[in-house]
């Protein structure tokens, strides 16, 4: 069973014939990091589609994500913090790369003891003229010309993979920045009565507003992160209406297209549009054709950034160069036991430990970057970026210039009239 193709693959209901593979991961993380160190466990198997998850996904699942972006407050960050003490550093374990390259090490080390144990077992070591030992040394040279190679080649892969993780964590924080224009505009150029406050008709589109700008950033993120998928399933739309995260009118209007589920960010981008328009027309929105041109730009880069965003997660990098990267470094640190022994004997050892450290860390940490939501399950923990920070941000910044601009100072808006 492969879950490998979104547009192609069956639903369990299609083939029931398939055998049945479960969607349960219990070791992975579902939102990365929590403020006091803890975890939740990601109920969606990488590759899973929505029509998987809607026969697959239970209750709980559903309810476990929503109720992780249904906040306005972060609680927490982005990535995991550090600080700068040599001594804190030293200590952390879990999420750095020692823990997933240490076993690497350990692997290559145990190499060069079997090898070192052969030597000594058959006393090849001992004989000034052996054609093993020549051999050996023959490799050494040759290994001299990779090493050299493959760290060039491999740091410059780390600055390459470093340059797409920021690219997204930027452009996450682009779109962020958009919606909150919507916002800022909108409850500054917002009908008011005499007193200052915001007459009830500017109060009822802010909200509305405010909602589908929630809305927008939950359908982004379900359609690219395996951890939020779960939000495009029926279930859990009929769950967000329950909990007041969007109404029966929104969901009846998001079901009716003939679209995929990767297109909703553009449908209710698109309700924003249409809503300003009308809202110009009842005189709601009050800046003229200076202020309808601004908003509508500021919708137009939002969908190019939001492109762009999936663009750059789509395209991370090229099959091909990550694997010649990665056989390179394979190839470096199973001959490093071989290459060394014949100029350090047995102590070769920690030798290749340290190197096998480096190297298969810099690759590891490489490939997470170039994983930036987790998508694959590959080394839990290390810099994944929490998703639902990024979302319920969203969700305060949706409402927070109505909140700053509900007063105004008296004389700004004409006659006052008192409560």
């Amino acid at each position: 069973r492969s879950f490998a193709d979104d547009d192609s693959a069956l639903s369990y209901e299609d083939s029931p014939k398939m055998e049945r593979k479960p969607l349960i991961l219990k070791h992975s993380m579902y939102t990365g990091y929590r403020a006091n160190g803890a975890v939740r466990a990601c109920s969606i198997m990488p590759g899973s589609t929505v029509r998987d998850l809607e026969i697959a996904a239970t209750e709980d699942d559903i309810d476990i994500a929503i109720s992780l972006i249904d906040s306005d407050t972060a609680d927490t960050v982005v990535i995991r913090q550090f600080k700068p003490s040599r001594v804190w550093l030293w200590r952390q374990w879990y999420g750095t790369v020692f823990q997933y390259g240490l076993w690497y090490a350990l692997f290559y080390m145990w190499i060069g003891v079997m090898l070192s144990l052969a030597m000594h077992y058959y006393g090849i070591d001992k004989e000034d003229d052996n054609t093993i030992t020549d051999m050996l040394s023959a490799v050494n040279s040759v290994w001299k010309y990779m090493l050299t190679i493959t760290t060039f080649i491999l740091t410059f892969f780390i600055n390459q993979s470093y340059a797409v993780w920021q690219r997204v964590y930027s452009l996450a924080r682009q779109v962020q920045g958009r919606t909150n224009d919507f916002g800022l505009l909108c409850a500054a150029h917002a009908k008011r009565k005499p007193c200052g406050k915001f007459a009830p008709e500017s109060t009822k589109f802010l909200e509305e507003q405010a909602m589908c700008i929630r809305l927008f950033h939950t359908f982004c993120y379900a359609s690219k992160t395996r951890r939020y998928k779960i939000l495009h399933t029926k279930r859990a739309l009929e769950r967000m209406v329950d909990r007041g995260m969007m109404t029966q009118e929104m969901l009846d209007a998001l079901l009716l297209p003939d679209l995929s589920e990767n297109m909703r960010p553009y449908i209710v981008l698109e309700w924003i549009m249409v809503r300003w328009t009308m809202e110009f027309k009842n005189k709601t929105l009050q800046g003229g054709f200076g202020l309808e041109t601004l908003l509508l730009e500021k919708a137009c880069l939002l969908r190019s950034i939001y492109g762009t965003f999936s663009d750059v997660v789509d395209a991370r990098m090229p099959l091909a160069y990550v694997h010649f990267v990665q056989v390179m470094v394979d190839l470096l640190l199973i001959s490093a036991p071989f290459s060394l022994y014949s100029e350090m004997g047995p102590f070769c050892i920690a030798a290749v430990g340290i190197l096998a450290l480096f190297f298969e860390g810099l690759m590891i940490l490489s490939k997470v970057f170039l994983d930036p939501f987790d998508n694959e399950d590959y080394c839990d923990g290390v810099i994944q970026m929490n998703i639902g920070v990024y979302i319920r941000e969203s969700n305060h910044g949706s409402t927070r210039f109505m909140k700053a601009a509900t007063y105004m100072p008296k004389g700004w808006c004409g006659k006052y009239e008192p409560k």
